[in-house]
C-alpha cells in the first residue's frame, strides 16, 4: 500500500456495469457519514499510483505520481442511508479519475471526502412552486435518482417531471427504477429519450434531444405545464450545451438562476 491509498476510508461493496463506460458503484464508508440533502455531492479519491484502464485516451494532464485525484460527484443514493453511498459514473477517455475509477471491484478501497455539500436542491424551492422540472442528461440523472427515493418515503409536496436524455436506451441508467417510480409515487413523470435512433431500432419510447420540451406549448399542451418561474421551479444537470441551450429558452419567460444570495427558478449543475 502506497502513502496516498492510507488515506482511503471507504470500500467498494457493489459495481453494476451499464456498459463498458457507464457503471453505478455502491460505496461504504469506514464510518456512517451524517444524512444529507438529496441533490448534494462528496468528493471520490483514489491514488494516481493505480493504473488507468487499458485502451483510454492519454490523461488531458498527466497525474503526478503519489497524489490523490479528488473529483466531486453528486450522490444517488437516499438521503436518509448514509450508510451506503451511490454514484452513477461515465468513464472520461482522458480524464484522470474515471479510467482508474472503473477498474475498481467489490472490495477495493477509496477515499470518500468527510463533508456532503451543494446547493441543487429541492428545499430551496419556493413553498408557492406546485411543479419542479427535473432535465438531465447522461450521469446528471443521478440528484434526480436520490431525490425520487427520498420522495419515496417521504413525498415532497411538489408535482415533477423528470426528463432524462442519453444516446441508447442501455444508457438510460434507472430507467426501471425510474419507471416504477413514475407508477407508484403521487404526481411523478418519467420521460427518457435517445438520440441515437439508427442504432437503438427497438427503442419505442421518446426520441430526440430533450431540450425540445422546453419549447412552452409543448409543455403545456402535453404535459398542462405553465413554464412559470412564479410557480415552476426548473432544475438542469449534465452536458454544458444542453444547460445553455434550455436557459437561452427560459430567460425571455423570466427565469433567473438560483444562488444563495439572489434566489431564482432555475438550478443547474454542470457535468463534462
Amino acid at each position: 500500500m502506497d502513502a496516498v491509498s492510507e488515506k482511503y476510508n471507504a470500500v467498494v461493496v457493489a459495481k453494476v456495469s451499464l456498459t463498458p463506460d457507464l457503471f453505478i458503484l455502491k460505496v461504504k464508508p469506514d464510518k456512517a457519514m451524517p444524512e444529507f440533502i438529496p441533490g448534494q455531492y462528496v468528493l471520490l479519491g483514489i491514488s494516481s499510483n493505480l493504473p488507468r484502464r487499458p485502451g483510454c485516451a492519454p490523461e488531458f494532464k498527466e497525474s503526478k505520481a503519489d497524489r490523490l485525484i479528488l473529483r466531486a460527484y453528486s450522490l444517488a443514493s437516499a438521503g436518509h442511508e448514509p450508510g451506503l453511498l451511490e454514484f452513477y459514473v461515465s468513464v472520461v477517455s482522458n480524464g484522470s479519475l474515471t479510467p482508474r475509477l472503473v477498474n475498481l471491484n467489490p472490495g477495493d478501497r477509496l477515499m470518500v471526502g468527510d463533508k456532503i455539500r451543494g446547493f441543487f436542491t429541492l428545499d430551496t424551492v419556493p413553498k408557492e412552486h406546485d411543479t419542479v422540472v427535473l432535465a438531465a442528461t447522461g450521469t446528471g440523472l443521478a440528484p434526480y435518482v436520490s431525490m425520487m427515493r427520498r420522495h419515496a418515503v417521504k413525498p415532497y409536496p411538489f408535482r415533477f417531471v423528470l426528463f432524462h436524455g442519453a444516446a441508447r436506451s442501455w444508457e438510460l441508467g434507472y430507467s426501471e427504477e425510474l419507471r416504477c417510480h413514475s407508477r407508484y409515487l403521487p404526481r411523478v413523470t418519467y420521460l427518457p429519450s435517445i438520440t441515437r435512433t439508427k442504432e437503438d431500432p427497438w427503442w419505442t419510447g421518446e426520441t430526440g434531444r430533450i431540450t425540445q420540451y422546453f419549447q412552452s406549448h409543448l409543455m403545456r399542451d402535453r404535459l398542462e405545464i405553465d413554464l412559470d418561474p412564479a410557480r415552476t421551479s426548473v432544475f438542469l444537470c449534465g452536458n454544458p450545451e444542453m444547460i445553455h441551450e434550455v436557459g437561452t429558452m427560459l430567460e425571455p419567460l423570466g427565469y433567473s438562476a438560483y444562488t444563495t444570495s439572489q434566489p431564482g427558478s432555475l438550478h443547474t449543475e454542470e457535468y463534462w
